[in-house]
């Protein structure tokens, strides 16, 4: 597996890269209160990449207008356009656009070209019009689909030249009150068919394709999907979630339809969670926002609960109803909807040592085995060092590790294959991410054993 490739290093780029967020374009960092909180699931971008990370309704006000900014904002989504990809260069594959729901505006917001921030859309149920629209997807080749919730139908859009237009409408007499959808690579649209408990897919001329569910989803509310044959997807595999039962359950289903995993706030010992709008990344993982608890939860590609991230607040790496998130799989940026403003963060890279199993190496032990947790694919390295801080071995120089609980033993020796003297050693854990963020960041975690 090689490295996901990197976002390039200029000032400009993610300004280039999601100016929907140009919403970001005033720097504000606000310190937490009490004990530090810097969980490093998901990372800000250095400033050699972006000035600012988070934005507040002044900013939306700015560029719209000032009667104009969030109201009651809903789904998120962001594509690399085709249309003005230079094949010639990488230099420009980081540049998305970015569309948000603008929910009780009846609009959708995103970004024209690098300093441009448009709006579409307007109150009504004529082509172009929107009642109250909750999600929102988009793909490469500039189709972006919109839930239009209180008009029981799909809008499909089409960008052109940095401007969204009319298409067609879809679903309308089949949908009722869908409240989110989904685009694959193909342009396949996956809808959350709320009241029909469901989940419709329909082709891109508005043909239903098949529906599934039936039975098995009570009104879900949020979908994300991923195609197989998608590039950027490490598991070649198609999948669909959606959240249903008032936000309090997640379920995946395979490219047939079929139903794979369920979790639920109860799963995760939060019985009160809703999770409003959902995201896979390259490696098959969901991200689920949770409006209740301020946070974002993360499960692995079989909806096994790996961490959360966030809590409430208007601080850094803190929320306030977060609602819509999409995920650039290529790169690894992460785009999240709060209740009146919007952040931007890196997939970054969080574990921990669980053991050191056994505590001491002796005659009868004479060696251990590291138990590490992972939270994210890692490449890391591990070292062993002696009170004085002289490194005595180097047990793994960059290695890649899955998700999930993993194993290291290291022997009891030096590099040189000696048995080390008695006394107390480090063990010395530095992890770095596969996405854009790595050599920006890296999280070192230790742990001690004694040699008797």
């Amino acid at each position: 597996m090689t490295t996901i490739r990197k976002i390039r290093n200029t000032k400009f780029q993610i300004l280039k890269s999601i100016i929907l967020v140009a919403w970001l374009c005033w720097a504000i960092t606000v310190a937490g209160e009490g004990q530090e909180f810097r969980p490093t699931l998901l990372v800000f971008p250095p400033s050699g990449h972006v000035y600012v990370h988070k934005a507040r309704p002044f900013h939306v006000k700015l560029l719209l207008g000032l009667r104009s900014g969030f109201a009651n904002p809903q789904g998120v989504a962001c594509a690399r356009l085709a249309e003005t990809d230079d094949p010639a260069t990488e230099d420009d594959d980081d540049e998305l656009t970015v569309y948000a729901a603008n929910c009780d505006r009846h609009q959708v917001i995103y970004n024209s070209g690098l300093w441009g921030l448009e709006s579409y859309g307007g109150l009504g149920s004529g082509d172009g019009r929107f009642h109250n629209p909750v999600g929102v997807a988009a793909n490469p080749d500039g189709w972006v689909a919109v839930a239009d919730m209180n008009n029981n139908r799909v809008v499909l859009l089409k960008n052109r030249k940095g401007r969204l237009r009319f298409v067609r409408n879809i679903g309308a007499g089949e949908l009722g009150h869908p409240m989110g959808c989904a685009l694959d690579s193909h342009g396949t649209i996956y809808v959350a068919d709320t009241d029909n408990n469901r989940v419709a897919v329909y082709d891109s001329l508005g043909r239903l394709l098949s529906a599934f569910g039936a039975g098995q989803l009570d009104r879900p509310s949020a979908i994300a999907a991923v195609a197989g044959d998608d590039p950027w997807t490490y598991r070649h595999q198609t999948v669909i979630v959606a959240a249903d039962s008032a936000g309090g359950r997640i379920r995946l289903f395979d490219g047939l339809g079929r139903l794979r995993a369920t979790v639920t706030g109860d799963d995760i010992a939060l019985p009160g969670a809703y999770f409003g709008a959902l995201a896979i990344d390259y490696y098959g993982s969901v991200y689920a926002t949770d409006m209740v608890n301020h946070a974002i939860h993360k499960f692995d590609h079989g909806l096994k609960y790996v961490a959360s991230f966030g809590r409430e607040g208007r601080g850094d790496r803190e929320f306030q109803s977060p609602r819509g998130i999409a995920i650039w799989r290529r790169y690894g940026q992460v785009f999240v909807l709060e209740r009146e403003s919007a952040q931007y963060y890196w997939i970054g890279i969080d574990g921990y040592i669980e053991g050191v199993y056994p505590k001491a190496i002796d005659s009868l032990h004479p060696g251990v085995t590291i138990s590490l947790q992972l939270y994210e694919p890692a490449d890391f390295k591990i070292v062993i060092k002696d009170t004085t801080g002289n490194v005595v071995r180097t047990l793994v120089d960059e290695f890649r590790e899955t998700l999930g609980l993993n194993h290291v033993v290291w022997d009891g020796r030096d590099d040189l294959g000696r048995e080390v003297p008695k006394g107390e050693y480090d063990i010395e854990v530095t992890l770095e991410p596969t996405y854009s963020s790595k050599g920006y960041f890296t999280k070192t975690l230790t742990a001690r054993v004694e040699k008797k």
